[in-house]
């Protein structure tokens, strides 16, 4: 990898030998000298290795760029799922599954369904699935991968599903936290007595939400990563917002027009569309609404929301943008004015 990275930027802008490389992969990817002009503030601000794993910041960036490597480095078992997974591929497979039958009811049953359980015992989904009619995505569900999983001195593993998400949770040594940084809870494992069942104690500041409680890998399974990161992570925060303003007095749909845009809401007259957008990189989310104009008002969610003075600068004509508090406050009050 010396090698790629001399050819890329040139000699003399970077680490000359792999022992260089390797200090250089603990420190803030803008002080290495070919960086320091990267137009990503979040990718200058980031590390890219920690206890010698992939940060996850990185890991989540990644994500967003993540495009095909070819068939013979696709295949390549040691790499990170995320290298070969392609956004747009990943979408439109999981949209084919879930549309299959096209019936809008029946899309809608089956995005809720895998954002509301993307892992579990794999014998409760399965018979969850048939009650329900939900069609299962592309890669179904699979082995929850082992660093995401605790293993006590008896070899038991355990998985702690995010507070947010409910996918299991990266575990590196007795740390746990969610992959996807905005969810941002972390977790130090107590020490339990052997063969007792693990307990998490927080060990951030972050706002109030509930310790998860760990649940035996035996027999559970999880989505795909790419199911988690282009399914399930924007998901939950559409959820979110759909329960919120699902009351008596406001009409709410998900997901409308084949997934058009993610809810219709109608108050007496006014009838509003709202697209959330959740990107970590500000950069990727200004192309995007540059190259594809959203058909509905682009919506923050609530962990996204100090992008938006960025995005008013990116001046994107027709585009218009606000957030999750402003929405939910713009809807609620119209209820409450409706309703006298």
């Amino acid at each position: 990898m010396t090698g790629v990275l001399m050819a890329a930027h040139g000699p003399g802008r970077g680490p000359s030998t792999p022992s260089e490389l390797a200090k250089a992969l603990h420190r803030r990817l803008g002080d290495l000298p070919f960086l320091q002009d990267c137009p990503e503030a979040e990718a200058a601000e980031m590390i890219l290795l920690e206890n010698g794993q992939l940060t996850a910041a990185v890991y989540d960036l990644a994500c967003e760029y993540s495009a095909p490597l070819g068939e013979t480095i696709g295949r390549a078992a040691w790499l990170p799922t995320w290298t070969r997974m392609r956004a747009d591929q990943i979408r439109q497979e999981a949209y084919a599954a879930m549309t299959a039958t096209g019936r809008q009811e029946d899309y809608v049953a089956s995005r809720k369904f895998l954002i509301e359980h993307p892992a579990g015992q794999f014998d409760a989904l399965r018979e969850q699935l048939s009650s329900e009619g939900a069609k299962l995505a592309p890669y179904g569900y699979e082995k929850i991968p082992e660093d995401q999983l605790h293993r006590d001195r008896n070899s038991e593993a355990w998985w702690f599903p995010c507070p947010v998400c409910r996918w299991p949770m990266a575990v590196a040594a007795d740390r746990v936290r969610c992959r996807y940084r905005p969810h941002s809870a972390s977790y130090r494992i107590r020490r339990k007595p052997v063969g007792t069942r693990p307990v998490l104690d927080r060990i951030d500041t972050g706002p109030r939400i509930a310790t998860p409680k760990a649940a035996p890998a035996a027999g559970a399974r999880c989505v795909n990563a790419g199911v988690w990161r282009f399914v399930v992570v924007p998901g939950a925060a559409e959820l979110r917002l759909y329960r919120v303003l699902d009351k008596p007095g406001i009409d709410v749909e998900l997901w409308p027009e084949a997934d058009s845009y993610d809810l219709h809401v109608k108050v007496g007259e006014h009838e509003y569309r709202a697209d959330l957008k959740e990107y970590q990189s500000i950069g990727r989310l200004v192309d995007h609404l540059a190259a594809t104009r959203p058909t509905a008002e682009v919506v923050l969610p609530v962990t996204h929301e100090h992008q938006l003075s960025a995005l008013e600068r990116a001046v994107l004509p027709g585009v218009r943008v606000t957030t999750e508090t402003r929405f939910r406050t713009r809807i609620l009050n119209l209820r409450r004015r409706a309703n006298g």
